[in-house]
């Protein structure tokens, strides 16, 4: 197993490397980003979306309101492109995952099997119609998701861990929808969504404080042993995979408004993720244990990766962590570690 004990330089979810840079961070952690990024579309157009002229405009004005000039993503440094480009294009894909899959990069499949909590019910069946978006039901998948946000907002926060979990997953694919779906209309909704999920985040910050990492094999039988050792992992990185895809999102909220959002320090230190994509991957108990037992996995404390670039091989490394490597090294780069490992990105 490896891990790291000191906390890279450049983090990917550090808040302060994906916001603009200030008069006196021209290059803070390399994007050096213009000053006005204010089109929600800047971002979408990363990925290669078309996107009409007017829409740009009409964008612009209803989600900015202290800037006049838009924002083109030819001005988007390449290295910012590569760093956060592929974690956008992951980002839209949420939905879908989730009402075909029952998943998405930062939760697992079988997570919510036993039971998925009322306000992921209403995210998933939101995704649903999403998805079957149409010219002709466009206004009222609009109405219906808007509706849900609205009584989602409103409730009072849960305190069960499954609860606040399930919450942050729903706002998160709430807030995708509404930047990635193309109407202006939603923009003002999603900035409100912004500190909705940094509430929750917080939360969920505290939660994974508490969380603490077995380090020895697994016996095969009982069996018992080995689903409470699996649940609990579906949980635990579940839970952390979330907060780190929870403030990367964030932070490319406050991109979309050419802001620079507070560093929240709990991600760069005391913070821990597995990457393992034979853990994440298992179907069932006995393929988690037979997995934790032969295949490596990686401890990953503090964003620091170097231990998974120097000892993983390609087959280790699930969408997740690729995202988190994109992000903090860039494509090109985690590509060529891919290429000379014998593998494909």
């Amino acid at each position: 197993m490896g891990t790291g004990d000191t906390a890279v330089e450049l983090s990917p979810f550090d808040l302060e490397a994906l916001c603009i840079a200030s008069a006196t961070e021209d290059q803070l952690f390399g994007f050096d980003l213009p000053d006005a990024i204010t089109s929600p579309n800047s971002l979408i157009n990363i990925t290669g979306s078309s996107t009409d002229a007017g829409d740009q405009v009409t964008s612009h004005r209803a989600y900015s309101s202290a800037k006049s000039s838009t924002f083109s993503s030819a001005e988007i440094p390449p290295l910012a492109r590569s760093r956060i480009g592929y974690a956008i294009t992951q980002l839209k894909l949420a939905p879908r995952m989730m009402v075909e899959n029952n998943s998405t990069l930062w939760c697992h499949a079988m997570l919510y099997d036993e039971h998925m909590p009322r306000s992921l019910q209403d995210a998933h069946a939101s995704c649903a119609l999403y998805n079957a978006r149409n010219d002709i039901n466009t206004d009222f998948v609009a109405r219906h998701i808007a509706n849900r946000i609205d009584e989602l907002i409103s409730a009072p926060l849960p305190t069960e861990a499954i609860e606040i979990m399930a919450r942050a997953h729903a706002l998160m694919l709430y807030q995708v929808m509404l930047f990635f779906g193309s109407d202006v209309r939603c923009f003002s909704q999603a900035e409100v969504l912004v500190c909705r999920l940094v509430e929750v985040g917080n939360l969920l910050l505290d939660i994974s404080a508490q969380q603490t990492d077995p380090i020895n094999a697994l016996l095969l039988y009982p069996s018992a042993a080995v689903r409470a050792a699996w649940k609990s992992f579906l949980f635990r990185e579940t839970l952390r995979r979330t907060v780190l895809s929870l403030f990367q999102f964030v932070a490319f909220c406050h991109l979309l408004r050419g802001q620079s959002g507070p560093c929240t320090d709990g991600l760069s230190q005391g913070n821990r993720v597995t990457l393992s994509a034979h853990l994440w991957s298992a179907s069932n108990a006995f393929g988690f244990a037979v997995a934790w037992n032969e295949r490596p996995h990686f401890l990953v404390h503090n964003l620091d990766f170097t231990d998974v670039l120097k000892d993983a091989q390609p087959d280790d490394i699930d969408n997740f962590g690729k995202t988190m490597l994109v992000s903090l090294q860039g494509i090109d780069d985690v590509k060529g570690w891919f290429y000379m490992k014998s593998g494909t990105f």
